[in-house]
């Protein structure tokens, strides 16, 4: 059965009329329903709703917090503040590493004091020389000249020239000037010599001044490419800055 009640309700906005429908059973409906209305004087103060579910809820859970002597944990913040700070570290760290290694692959390859540099300036300065193709009987003909193999030193389980490291020194002079010394093969079709270097830091030139070149070829005398200057020997003084004694030749 559907019964509906009609009330009048005074608000605000004034006097409206509210309907509401149930649905009962009709064996539990009595036969004649009397319903009484009485209108609803609004007092002039603002209409406030509350949700008696949701405070009796909020009040049971802080009540049971403060039973049991439990506060809310700070371990999830701790948790997650660690996690971050080494995430961040980890990657800080790794881009770090990785600016030192590519730093030192560019300074290698193309800084004009890095060993690939001196490297290639002495082989191309050995090609060229027609005393050190000579030596090392290079087939050169008037179209055309032999390529010569450079490489560093020589392993016999090594069989590919490109893992054959080059040896090289780096030395710094009382003067703060750093000195540079190198040794390689250059290897043509018939012969195979080893090359020493010295270079020195240069004062006008970005690139190091090569002090000393030469070339050893077995059963060959030594050739110098570039010859090292001889220092000058000072003349010894006698007393007081005067050589006494008769003058020798």
């Amino acid at each position: 059965m559907l019964s509906a009640v009609t009330c009048l309700v005074e608000s605000p906005m004034g006097v409206r009329k509210v309907t509401r429908a149930t649905i009962v059973a009709s064996r539990l409906m009595p036969s004649k329903l009397k319903v009484n209305c009485r209108p609803v004087v609004w007092s002039g103060e603002p209409i406030r709703s509350y949700s008696t579910f949701n405070a009796h809820s909020a009040t049971s859970n802080s009540t049971e917090e403060r039973k049991s002597g439990k506060m809310p944990a700070i371990w999830p913040k701790v948790k997650a503040f660690t996690t971050f700070t080494a995430s961040g570290t980890l990657v800080i760290g790794a881009a770090g590493l990785s600016m030192v290694v590519i730093y030192l692959i560019l300074s290698e390859l193309l800084s004009p004091s890095g060993d690939t540099q001196i490297f290639n300036r002495s082989v191309s300065l050995i090609e060229k020389d027609e005393t050190a193709r000579a030596l090392l009987q290079c087939n050169d003909t008037e179209e055309s000249k032999e390529k010569l193999k450079a490489y560093g030193e020589i392993f016999t389980s090594d069989k590919w020239t490109r893992n054959r490291p080059i040896v090289s020194t780096k030395k710094i002079d009382k003067n703060g000037k750093a000195h540079y010394f190198m040794r390689f093969h250059v290897e043509s079709k018939k012969k195979r010599g080893l090359v020493h270097i010295e270079a020195v830091e240069s004062d006008k030139n970005y690139q190091p001044d090569f002090k000393s070149m030469y070339l050893d070829v077995a059963g060959e005398q030594r050739y110098y490419l570039i010859k090292p200057q001889l220092g000058t020997v000072a003349k010894p003084k006698g007393f007081l800055g005067v050589n006494w004694g008769p003058k020798r030749n």
